[in-house]
């Protein structure tokens, strides 16, 4: 087990946050920023990272202890058979398992924070070692009996469950039981950047995994009939390929750019951090098919780019149609096309947008707010493990 420290702000209490990815994409990101305001509500922030990657080069130097095992467990019945394959896996688990226990027996955490649902297997040894969990849910997975599963055994093992959005929440509190639901926004630093002047060439981009969950079909669809109408605008795409492996996708993909008259109109960018490649663009373009609350979308207002989003998920949550941004139909590629015509050609309504989206993100989407939420979900979680009856009881009926 590989491990790396650094020196935290005292803390009288310790919560160990359990990840369930290996690079550093926006679960990840959004509880790491959190860290330094949560240490001001007297916690110490320690992290349990499933393999290498670009989350644990960077997580050393925010945390207490890093903690770094490779996970034997996959996601789906393909994960499963990746190399090293189904046997290796199955035999590596109980071991996995086991050190995840030793983990926290060294960490002696007040609180262990299981920062998504794919960390429920980390979550359980948890419970089974007494401690008191909050999993917090950044995702929003389509309603169904695997969903319905999971969310059961979710709030069977969680003492509180955490939302980033109204819409993850009503769907936490379908399948929770008796189990405290709070929501808790993501919040994004204070602009330090500034957006593109508006001088030429006038710049459409996107922060998103390659994916159809994340309608990189739409986002090519859209720049395609943008184009016919100004050919002038450029487009850029910055996202890690393939991560949710969606066979033959790249292949659509592929076609879809084939289409765009002028190759130099659409870069894919690859992975770039949202802080490398937002100030150069005019507008930004959120066209998922299904997002909890997503971080980029509100990275973008702070900037005060202009945001054009399919109202899905917890979007609508962010952005108010013609006041904070422009919100589509979910899979138009044609409406999103549309809107990025119009405020291309009209500089007033992309001033007034973007400044009105800066403004929100200032008042309502801070870090300090999400420390708050998250200070108070791990209090109500002590409480229902460790206080008094009385005081567990009241605290069972907090959401």
């Amino acid at each position: 087990m590989s491990e790396s420290r650094h020196a935290a702000p005292p803390g009288v209490l310790r919560v160990l946050a359990l990840f369930h990815e290996t690079e550093r994409l926006g679960a990840s990101t959004s509880v790491l920023r959190a860290v330094d305001e949560l240490a001001g509500f007297g916690w110490t922030t320690s992290g349990w990272i499933p393999g290498p990657g670009s989350l644990a080069q960077t997580a050393s130097d925010e945390l207490a202890l890093v903690l770094q095992r490779d996970r034997p467990l996959a996601f789906s019945a393909r994960g499963w058979r990746e190399s090293p394959g189904l046997a290796r896996r199955a035999l590596r688990t109980p071991r996995y398992l086991r050190e995840v226990r030793e983990a926290l027996e060294r960490v002696r955490p007040h609180v262990v924070h299981a920062n998504t649902l794919l960390a429920l297997p980390e979550a359980a040894v948890a419970r089974s070692c007494g401690l008191p969990v909050v999993l917090q849910a950044h995702e929003l997975p389509p309603a169904g009996a695997k969903t319905t599963a999971a969310i059961r055994y979710a709030a069977g093992i969680a003492d509180v469950l955490v939302a980033v959005s109204d819409a993850v929440a009503q769907l936490l509190r379908r399948h929770a039981g008796r189990t405290p639901v709070f929501t808790v926004r993501n919040g994004v630093p204070a602009a330090t950047a500034q957006a593109h002047t508006g001088s030429s060439p006038f710049t459409v981009g996107t922060v998103a995994t390659v994916s159809r969950t994340k309608g990189t079909d739409l986002f090519l669809r859209a720049a395609r009939l943008s184009l016919d109408e100004r050919p002038g605008l450029r487009f850029e795409h910055a996202g890690s390929p393939d991560l949710h492996r969606d066979s033959g996708f790249d292949a659509e993909l592929a076609l879809l750019a084939s289409e765009i008259p002028d190759p130099n109109a659409l870069t894919m960018l690859g992975y770039r951090p949202a802080a490398e490649v937002l100030p150069r663009f005019d507008v930004y373009v959120c066209s998922s098919r299904s997002e909890a609350f997503p971080l980029a979308t509100l990275e973008a207002m702070a900037l005060g780019i202009p945001v054009v989003a399919a109202a899905v998920g917890g979007i609508p949550e962010q952005i108010d149609h013609l006041e904070t941004g422009v919100l589509v139909r979910p899979d138009d590629a044609e409406a999103i096309a549309t809107w990025l015509v119009r405020l291309h050609d009209d500089p007033d309504l992309r001033a007034r947008v973007g400044a009105a989206g800066a403004e929100r993100v200032r008042s309502d989407f801070t870090i300090q707010a999400q420390a708050e939420g998250l200070h108070r979900a791990y209090l109500v979680a002590l409480n229902r493990r460790f206080a008094p009856a009385g005081v567990r009881r009241a605290a069972a009926g907090i959401a």
